[in-house]
């Protein structure tokens, strides 16, 4: 079903409305703007499965109602883009939900699996991809890009089915639970604090801490400005001249305009503003320097955490799952920080959950000297330390 009316619309969410589990997707395009811009919303339940056409339908509401109604589980694939655009219709995160990739790692069938291979797992049917870059936005849409988009969410119902069903008999359903309410607590789709932006430009660390004073006012700008327009930050300024500006802290236009990659357009509308946010940022007193992060270079001088990361991998390997799920790079080197914290290390995401049973008390015994590594018939496992 392809809705263009109201009327439709209310007709579904009447035939949903004692559904108890709905398949959600969504087609957008991005390339352009800072938000998504939605091109259709697709659901399914109780047999059915329907595109809805946004662009069409102008009130979206007793979609959105029937989202927000706590009964009903959303499933979702690979959902974190599905989520923001619901999140900025319905502004919440429409709990409780599903997502099915999330899922499929904790039973062993791959990281981040595709939808197409989800669904020719448990199926056996191989979906089209043709319609991978369609302009969900333009008007009118074929037939076979209608189809393709509510093929998302026919096929999403049986795939949800098999991995809970897999889940439940593995006892690991609490695990998708804990980690879904980690993944999309709703602090994760609020919009980005200006003050941090300066960390997300590239070689921010060449800069001198009052250079990146100044880096940190106009990267907050630059944010501000791809909120308030909905484009691209990069197509205001890119990373390269804004680092420049940073480091040259240009005191006037044509200084300013020197910069190759500062647009004539820009320099017209907000040269003047950008020059004062240089100011700004030099005038900055030493005790408020913005703080450099320690980087997040794992893969040299840390031999602790390659010990621990080798360990996570054995254990991954025990449990058939992906081992980024139990724990990261990053999240092993900052509980190896906790941990020379003292306690700080039981309130890390490691030692809370169904973490802490699988990875994160072991963590904390190869840490504190009190188990190690060996062979046990021929399989690596931790074994009591000596002396211990």
């Amino acid at each position: 079903m392809y809705l263009t009316t109201d009327e439709e619309l209310a007709k579904l969410v009447d035939q949903l409305q004692d559904c108890d589990t709905l398949a959600i997707d969504t087609e957008f395009v991005r390339e352009k703007t800072y938000f998504h811009r939605l091109g259709l919303i697709q659901v399914a339940g109780n047999g059915l499965a329907a595109a809805v056409d946004p662009i069409a339908i102008k009130d979206l509401t007793p979609l959105l109602d029937l989202f927000r109604q706590p009964d009903k589980i959303k499933v979702f694939h690979a959902g974190k883009q599905d989520l923001e655009i619901i999140y900025k219709l319905c502004g919440e995160v429409v709990q409780p939900l599903f997502d099915t990739q999330v899922a499929a790692a904790m039973v062993g069938w791959g990281a981040q699996i595709s939808f197409a291979k989800a669904v020719y797992k448990v199926t056996g049917k191989t979906i089209s991809k043709s319609e991978t870059y369609t302009d969900w936005c333009r008007r009118p849409l074929r037939d076979s890009q209608i189809e393709y988009a509510i093929n998302d969410v026919r096929y999403l119902m049986p795939v949800y089915e098999k991995l809970v069903k897999q889940l439940k008999s593995k006892g690991r359903l609490e695990w998708v639970q804990q980690e879904l309410l980690t993944l999309f607590d709703e602090k994760n789709f609020a919009l980005p604090d200006p003050q941090y932006q300066f960390l997300k430009v590239k070689s921010f660390r060449s800069l001198k801490p009052k250079n990146l004073a100044v880096l940190r006012e106009i990267a907050g700008w630059r944010l501000e400005q791809a909120v308030q327009r909905d484009c691209l930050a990069k197509s205001i300024l890119r990373d390269e001249p804004m680092l420049e500006i940073a480091r040259m802290a240009p005191k006037d236009l044509k200084q300013l305009g020197d910069i190759r990659g500062v647009h004539s357009r820009e320099l017209s509308q907000n040269g003047k503003q950008i020059l004062s946010l240089v100011a700004k940022g030099l005038q900055v007193p030493e005790s408020e320097y913005p703080v450099i992060p320690e980087s997040n270079n794992y893969s040299t001088g840390r031999g602790v955490e390659e010990f621990l990361a080798a360990y996570v991998q054995i254990r991954s390997q025990e449990l058939k799952v992906e081992p980024h799920l139990l724990a990261d790079r990053k999240q092993i080197h900052s509980f190896v920080k906790a941990h020379e914290l003292k306690d700080a290390f039981r309130e890390h995401p490691l030692f809370q959950g169904w973490r802490k049973d699988l990875i994160g008390n072991d963590l904390h015994l190869l840490l504190a000297g009190q188990q190690g590594l060996g062979i046990n018939k021929g399989k690596v496992g931790l074994i009591p330390s000596s002396g211990k």
